[in-house]
């Protein structure tokens, strides 16, 4: 199967977002990496931080004007789920709370990331990306619920690996999207 080409306009139109995604992963997994001895506030505020800023590039990447506007309920449904988690973590920060919060948020969006993928990847060429987000944030939430005696550095270690996938994963997607939003279209001459 050939690899499916992204016009020029609507890469230019996906790029920020998912670029701003990719960087709100990867700062928060640099801080889960080199933070050596995470308390339960560090944890809370920062998965919170780090589950709001995401919901904002998730929602972005839904607004871009040639995305389909039938898919704004789902994106619009996954970043709510996200920050109700974030400000359920930073009202309880407790381990217990932050890992259902954290857990359910990234398997509900991944959820409906993946449903985005299956229903709407013929209609967007981006969402070809969502099958990997997809299962990424449902494996990053698994571990997080098979974690749920950890302590907060525990915690913040698996979220962090999640985050680490996800930036990668993120970062390619964000660097190919801004190639081809510099590649000219081919038109009937060229």
């Amino acid at each position: 199967m050939p690899a499916v080409k992204i016009p020029a306009t609507i890469a230019a139109e996906v790029a920020v977002p998912v670029m701003g995604r990719a960087a709100t992963a990867a700062g928060f997994a640099l801080l889960s990496i080199f933070w050596p001895a995470a308390t339960n506030q560090v944890l809370a505020y920062a998965l919170a931080a780090f589950m709001v800023v995401s919901s904002k590039f998730l929602w972005d990447y839904a607004s871009a004007p040639s995305a389909p506007k039938s898919v704004r309920g789902l994106y619009a449904g996954a970043a709510v789920v996200m920050i109700i988690a974030g400000l359920a973590m930073a009202f309880r920060p407790e381990t217990l709370v932050i890992a259902i919060a954290a857990a359910a948020a990234w398997i509900i969006a991944g959820v409906l990331e993946i449903v985005v993928f299956i229903r709407h990847r013929a209609d967007f060429a981006p969402f070809k990306d969502q099958l990997v987000t997809g299962f990424v944030s449902l494996g990053a939430g698994a571990a997080l619920l098979m974690g749920l005696d950890l302590d907060a550095h525990g915690l913040l270690g698996l979220a962090g690996g999640g985050a680490i996938i996800l930036a990668v994963f993120e970062l390619i997607s964000a660097f190919g999207l801004r190639h081809a939003a510099k590649e000219p279209e081919t038109g009937l001459w060229s």
